[in-house]
């Protein structure tokens, strides 16, 4: 265990005064979980809003809502997302469809989306995956020929906007995360968003059937988020990073999940919500334009995926190939970079989602799994943390020679390519 700068992939900024409240929160139980979904109202100019326990509960929440209203049981997914979505569609007693996704974009492989959609599909679940806003209006274009509605997953993207409407709006209806790491934090915490009145009527019966969150469980969460709060600074994080038994940055599938409504502390430490996510995203938007920038400069790449004045939660880079991905990983290790993949294979190989993917390969999502790497541009990073980056990922490139191609059109670990994507 090396003591030294070691920054975390992502981190949300939580103040001292934030704790305070949240441990005062303890004690004010539903009052202030209405007054925050008030202001999400407000904020996000919507009719609707619920808040609960995780992303993934709001997720589940939001299916069970559409099974009630439906025969159907099947649920459009990438096959590369975050594996709390598979166990949310689980948990709410529905079936996972992956479809694949184009690495150029991040969003899905349009085509093959238009071959799955029939009559028999619940809804589409279409994810910002990373904050980089996915193509809500086409999805919805595939989707309203046979009346499918479309949850917008803006887990990692609130905050992000796309033509003047703010991310998590676009769709029937949408969630963010407010989980550790995400664009503002609770510890934990999910945020359903509509303007349907007939989905809106049915959420908020569904929610009343939702049990609170017990004080206990409640002190437990802040004692963590208080720990987080610590130890998530690039001063400390080489403690928590060098013991591999807290499994950090592991992505778990975990359908029996606790589904419960946001309770009085994480409400009361998002009191400060709105000036907290106008920070981050401000800080993410820079420190991803300057992470870009210096990328293109160091190793030549063009036609960057990165969007201008997008909040990143982390920026990506595509490797040509699995060797080089895990090689850039090991030396964002051993010097503390926070460079890290994400997903470590298509939500197709989960054991538990084998029997109903059958043999159904998806190579684009094979792609992003085993050659994308992502950066940190959170609040913690600095101008120097960036030039640190992008030179071990130089470092790499030059020790591997230039490649030429372009490696997200290629299947994973074929013949080598000249530039990489970010």
């Amino acid at each position: 265990m090396k003591i030294q700068r070691y920054l975390t992939p992502t981190a949300a900024p939580v103040s001292w005064i934030d704790l305070m409240r949240g441990g005062w929160g303890l004690f004010q139980g539903r009052g202030a979980r209405a007054r925050r979904e008030r202001e999400f109202a407000r904020y996000f100019g919507v009719k609707y809003v619920f808040a609960l326990s995780s992303g993934k509960a709001a997720l589940t929440t939001i299916l069970q809502v559409l099974a009630a209203a439906s025969p159907r049981r099947k649920v459009i997914v990438p096959a590369y997302t975050c594996f709390s979505v598979p166990s949310a569609i689980l948990r709410a007693g529905c079936d996972v469809v992956p479809c694949d996704v184009d690495p150029e974009t991040l969003d899905y492989r349009f085509s093959d989306l238009e071959a799955l959609v029939s009559g028999d599909i619940l809804c589409i679940v279409s994810p910002h995956l990373l904050g980089h806003a996915a193509d809500i209006l086409r999805t919805k274009g595939i989707a309203c020929r046979f009346e499918i509605p479309v949850v917008e997953d803006a887990a990692q993207a609130m905050g992000g906007a796309q033509e003047n409407r703010w991310l998590g709006t676009q769709a029937d209806v949408g969630f963010f995360s407010l989980g550790r790491g995400k664009n503002v934090t609770a510890g934990s915490g999910g945020v359903i968003l509509t303007n349907s009145d007939s989905l809106g009527s049915a959420l908020a019966q569904q929610c009343k059937q939702i049990p609170e969150t017990s004080w206990i469980s409640q002190v437990q969460a802040f004692i963590e988020t208080v720990a987080t709060a610590i130890l998530i600074r690039p001063s400390l994080y080489w403690l928590p990073a060098g013991l591999p038994f807290l499994g950090l940055g592991e992505t778990k599938f975990e359908p029996d999940f606790s589904l419960c409504r946001l309770d009085g502390m994480r409400a009361s430490l998002l009191a400060s919500w709105q000036s907290r996510l106008e920070q981050s995203n401000v800080e993410r938007v820079r420190h991803s334009q300057d992470m870009c920038a210096a990328l293109q400069t160091s190793l030549g790449r063009l036609g960057p995926t990165c969007r201008e004045a997008t909040p990143y939660l982390r920026v990506p880079v595509i490797f040509p190939s699995a060797k080089m991905k895990v090689k850039v990983c090991q030396v964002s290790a051993a010097l503390g970079l926070g460079v890290s993949g994400l997903y470590p294979s298509p939500i197709s190989e989960i054991p538990a989602l084998r029997s109903t993917c059958g043999t159904s390969r998806f190579p684009g999502a094979q792609v992003l799994a085993d050659r994308m790497v992502t950066c940190p541009v959170h609040h913690y990073v600095t101008h120097q943390d960036i030039l640190n980056i992008t030179g071990a990922l130089q470092g790499v490139v030059d020790a591997k020679d230039r490649f030429a191609g372009n490696p997200s059109a290629l299947p994973a670990d074929s013949a080598p390519a000249s530039k990489m994507k970010v």
